[in-house]
């Protein structure tokens, strides 16, 4: 039994062959017994509401043991941006977090992908400006949210981690993932 690691999950359906589900075995088969891994379902899936998500994330967040890393795949990763914005007491003060991956995340505001309820406000990307636990981690090939998604990130957050997949899409079940996985083991 290792570190917590807590996985929030895209939009959509979940469970079977939808959704993170199958990223989220692969995962944990890649990691090993380094993490007591919890991937904790959000409410309606296939009907986000940025609030309930976030309260999803807090009781998540609050049941894991310090230490925790968050992971988050597609909404599940923007949404935990906005968490971490808004209480960033847990990573400022008391290092609750030792590591947060946001996986194949659309940024909010794109054109095309103007939710304002999903949005950063300008505060909010400023605030995470000083967060250094984040990596932000996107597939080349990914034909959901494309990359320029991922460089409007790591160009809004230049401090922080980058990791780049070439072949493994926008629901990581085929291509390599070593990089990531190699570099979420290093908090294991």
């Amino acid at each position: 039994m290792g570190r917590d690691l807590v996985f929030i999950h895209s939009a959509g359906p979940q469970g079977g062959n939808n959704g993170s589900t199958r990223f989220v075995a692969r995962l944990k088969d890649r990691l090993g017994g380094n993490f007591t891994l919890s991937a904790p379902a959000m409410p309606d899936p296939e009907r986000p509401d940025i609030n309930q998500w976030l309260g999803g994330i807090e009781k998540a967040v609050s049941q894991a043991a310090p230490g925790l890393v968050l992971v988050g795949h597609s909404l599940g990763g923007s949404t935990i941006l906005q968490f971490l914005a808004r209480n960033p007491e847990i990573w400022r003060e008391n290092s609750h977090l030792s590591a947060v991956f946001i996986i194949a995340s659309p940024f909010w505001g794109l054109t095309d992908w103007e939710i304002d309820e999903f949005t950063l406000t300008k505060d909010e990307v400023r605030i995470l400006g000083d967060c250094k636990v984040i990596h932000f981690c996107h597939s080349r090939d990914d034909r959901i949210v494309g990359f320029d998604h991922f460089q409007t990130y790591v160009n809004r957050l230049p401090a922080a981690g980058k990791i780049v997949l070439e072949s493994a899409g926008h629901l990581l079940l085929d291509g390599d993932i070593d990089s990531l996985v190699k570099e979420i083991l290093i908090y294991g």
